[in-house]
């Protein structure tokens, strides 16, 4: 059986938001790194209800630096863009940006695009405020499913969201959607924040948990590795234990790396690299 392989490492340009989408690149040549997700923010890369930047120059900035788009991760926690939108049309805007999303990972060719569950208002009905995220997202995986790609749906930290903040809920929802372009994802700061083991996530979803943003929280920082207190060598066991050959997607997000992102890096991947196989 194989261990984690360095082409399952992704990482994502969001620590990189007061820096060019060429220098995000330029700095994953360098790095070696071949995969990434991309986080379309501006500057980046633009994506809104109505549709997304220049494809063919996006292509062509990847291919001049050997990288490659694996995940696409559309920014959904302003509120005018998010799953359980309660107005009418603040809802109808969110199925158009997460719709554009998908049409975008099919474009680059990435296979699979992030999804959460977002938020309802406090104080609201909660089976309603359930019943109309559970309902978005099944839209969007029928959307998914014409396109070929699949959604991969993480929990969120229970100050983030009221709606899918840890396993149980994580698998009603998708017991409730029921639709074969929905996927698990784990992100360790929110399971990591839920006190979470993930041999637990590996038992209730099986191979349909094919996607990771794994970083080494305290649990609740997105610190890259070496700055937190998570045990990587035994989250690596626990995956291999379990074939995991889905990605390992690098979200760094705290700020405190913005200034100098290259360096934040270069030091994750030193260590992520002493337990992974070539």
């Amino acid at each position: 059986m194989k261990g984690i392989q360095r082409g399952q490492l992704v990482n994502m340009n969001q620590h990189y938001r007061r820096f060019s989408l060429d220098y995000f690149l330029d700095c994953q040549q360098r790095l070696g790194v071949g995969q990434i997700e991309l986080w379309c923010g501006a500057a980046h890369f633009w994506l809104d209800h109505e549709g997304y930047g220049d494809v063919n120059a996006l292509r062509s900035k990847l291919w001049d630096h050997d990288v490659r788009v694996v995940s696409i991760t559309a920014p959904s926690m302003a509120y005018q863009y998010q799953y359980a939108s309660q107005e009418p049309e603040c809802l109808e805007y969110s199925f158009r940006y997460f719709s554009n999303a998908i049409h975008l990972a099919a474009e680059v060719g990435a296979d699979r695009v992030v999804v959460n569950s977002g938020w309802g208002y406090f104080g609201e009905d909660e089976q309603t405020m359930w019943n109309r995220c559970r309902d978005h997202l099944g839209r969007l995986c029928r959307v998914a499913e014409r396109e070929g790609i699949l959604l991969v749906m993480e929990s969120l930290r229970r100050d983030e969201s009221n709606l899918v903040y840890n396993l149980e809920r994580a698998e009603r929802m998708y017991r409730e959607i029921a639709h074969p372009s929905l996927k698990m994802m784990v992100d360790s700061i929110a399971t990591g924040a839920a006190g979470e083991k993930l041999e637990d996530w590996f038992q209730a979803f099986g191979s349909d948990l094919i996607h990771m943003h794994f970083l080494d929280g305290d649990p609740w920082l997105h610190n890259v590795w070496g700055d937190g207190n998570t045990a990587l060598a035994r989250q690596i066991q626990i995956m291999n234990d379990h074939d995991f050959t889905g990605y390992l997607v690098q979200e760094v997000a705290d700020e405190r790396y913005f200034t100098d992102p290259y360096a934040a890096d270069r030091r994750n991947f030193r260590v992520l690299e002493r337990f992974i196989e070539d």
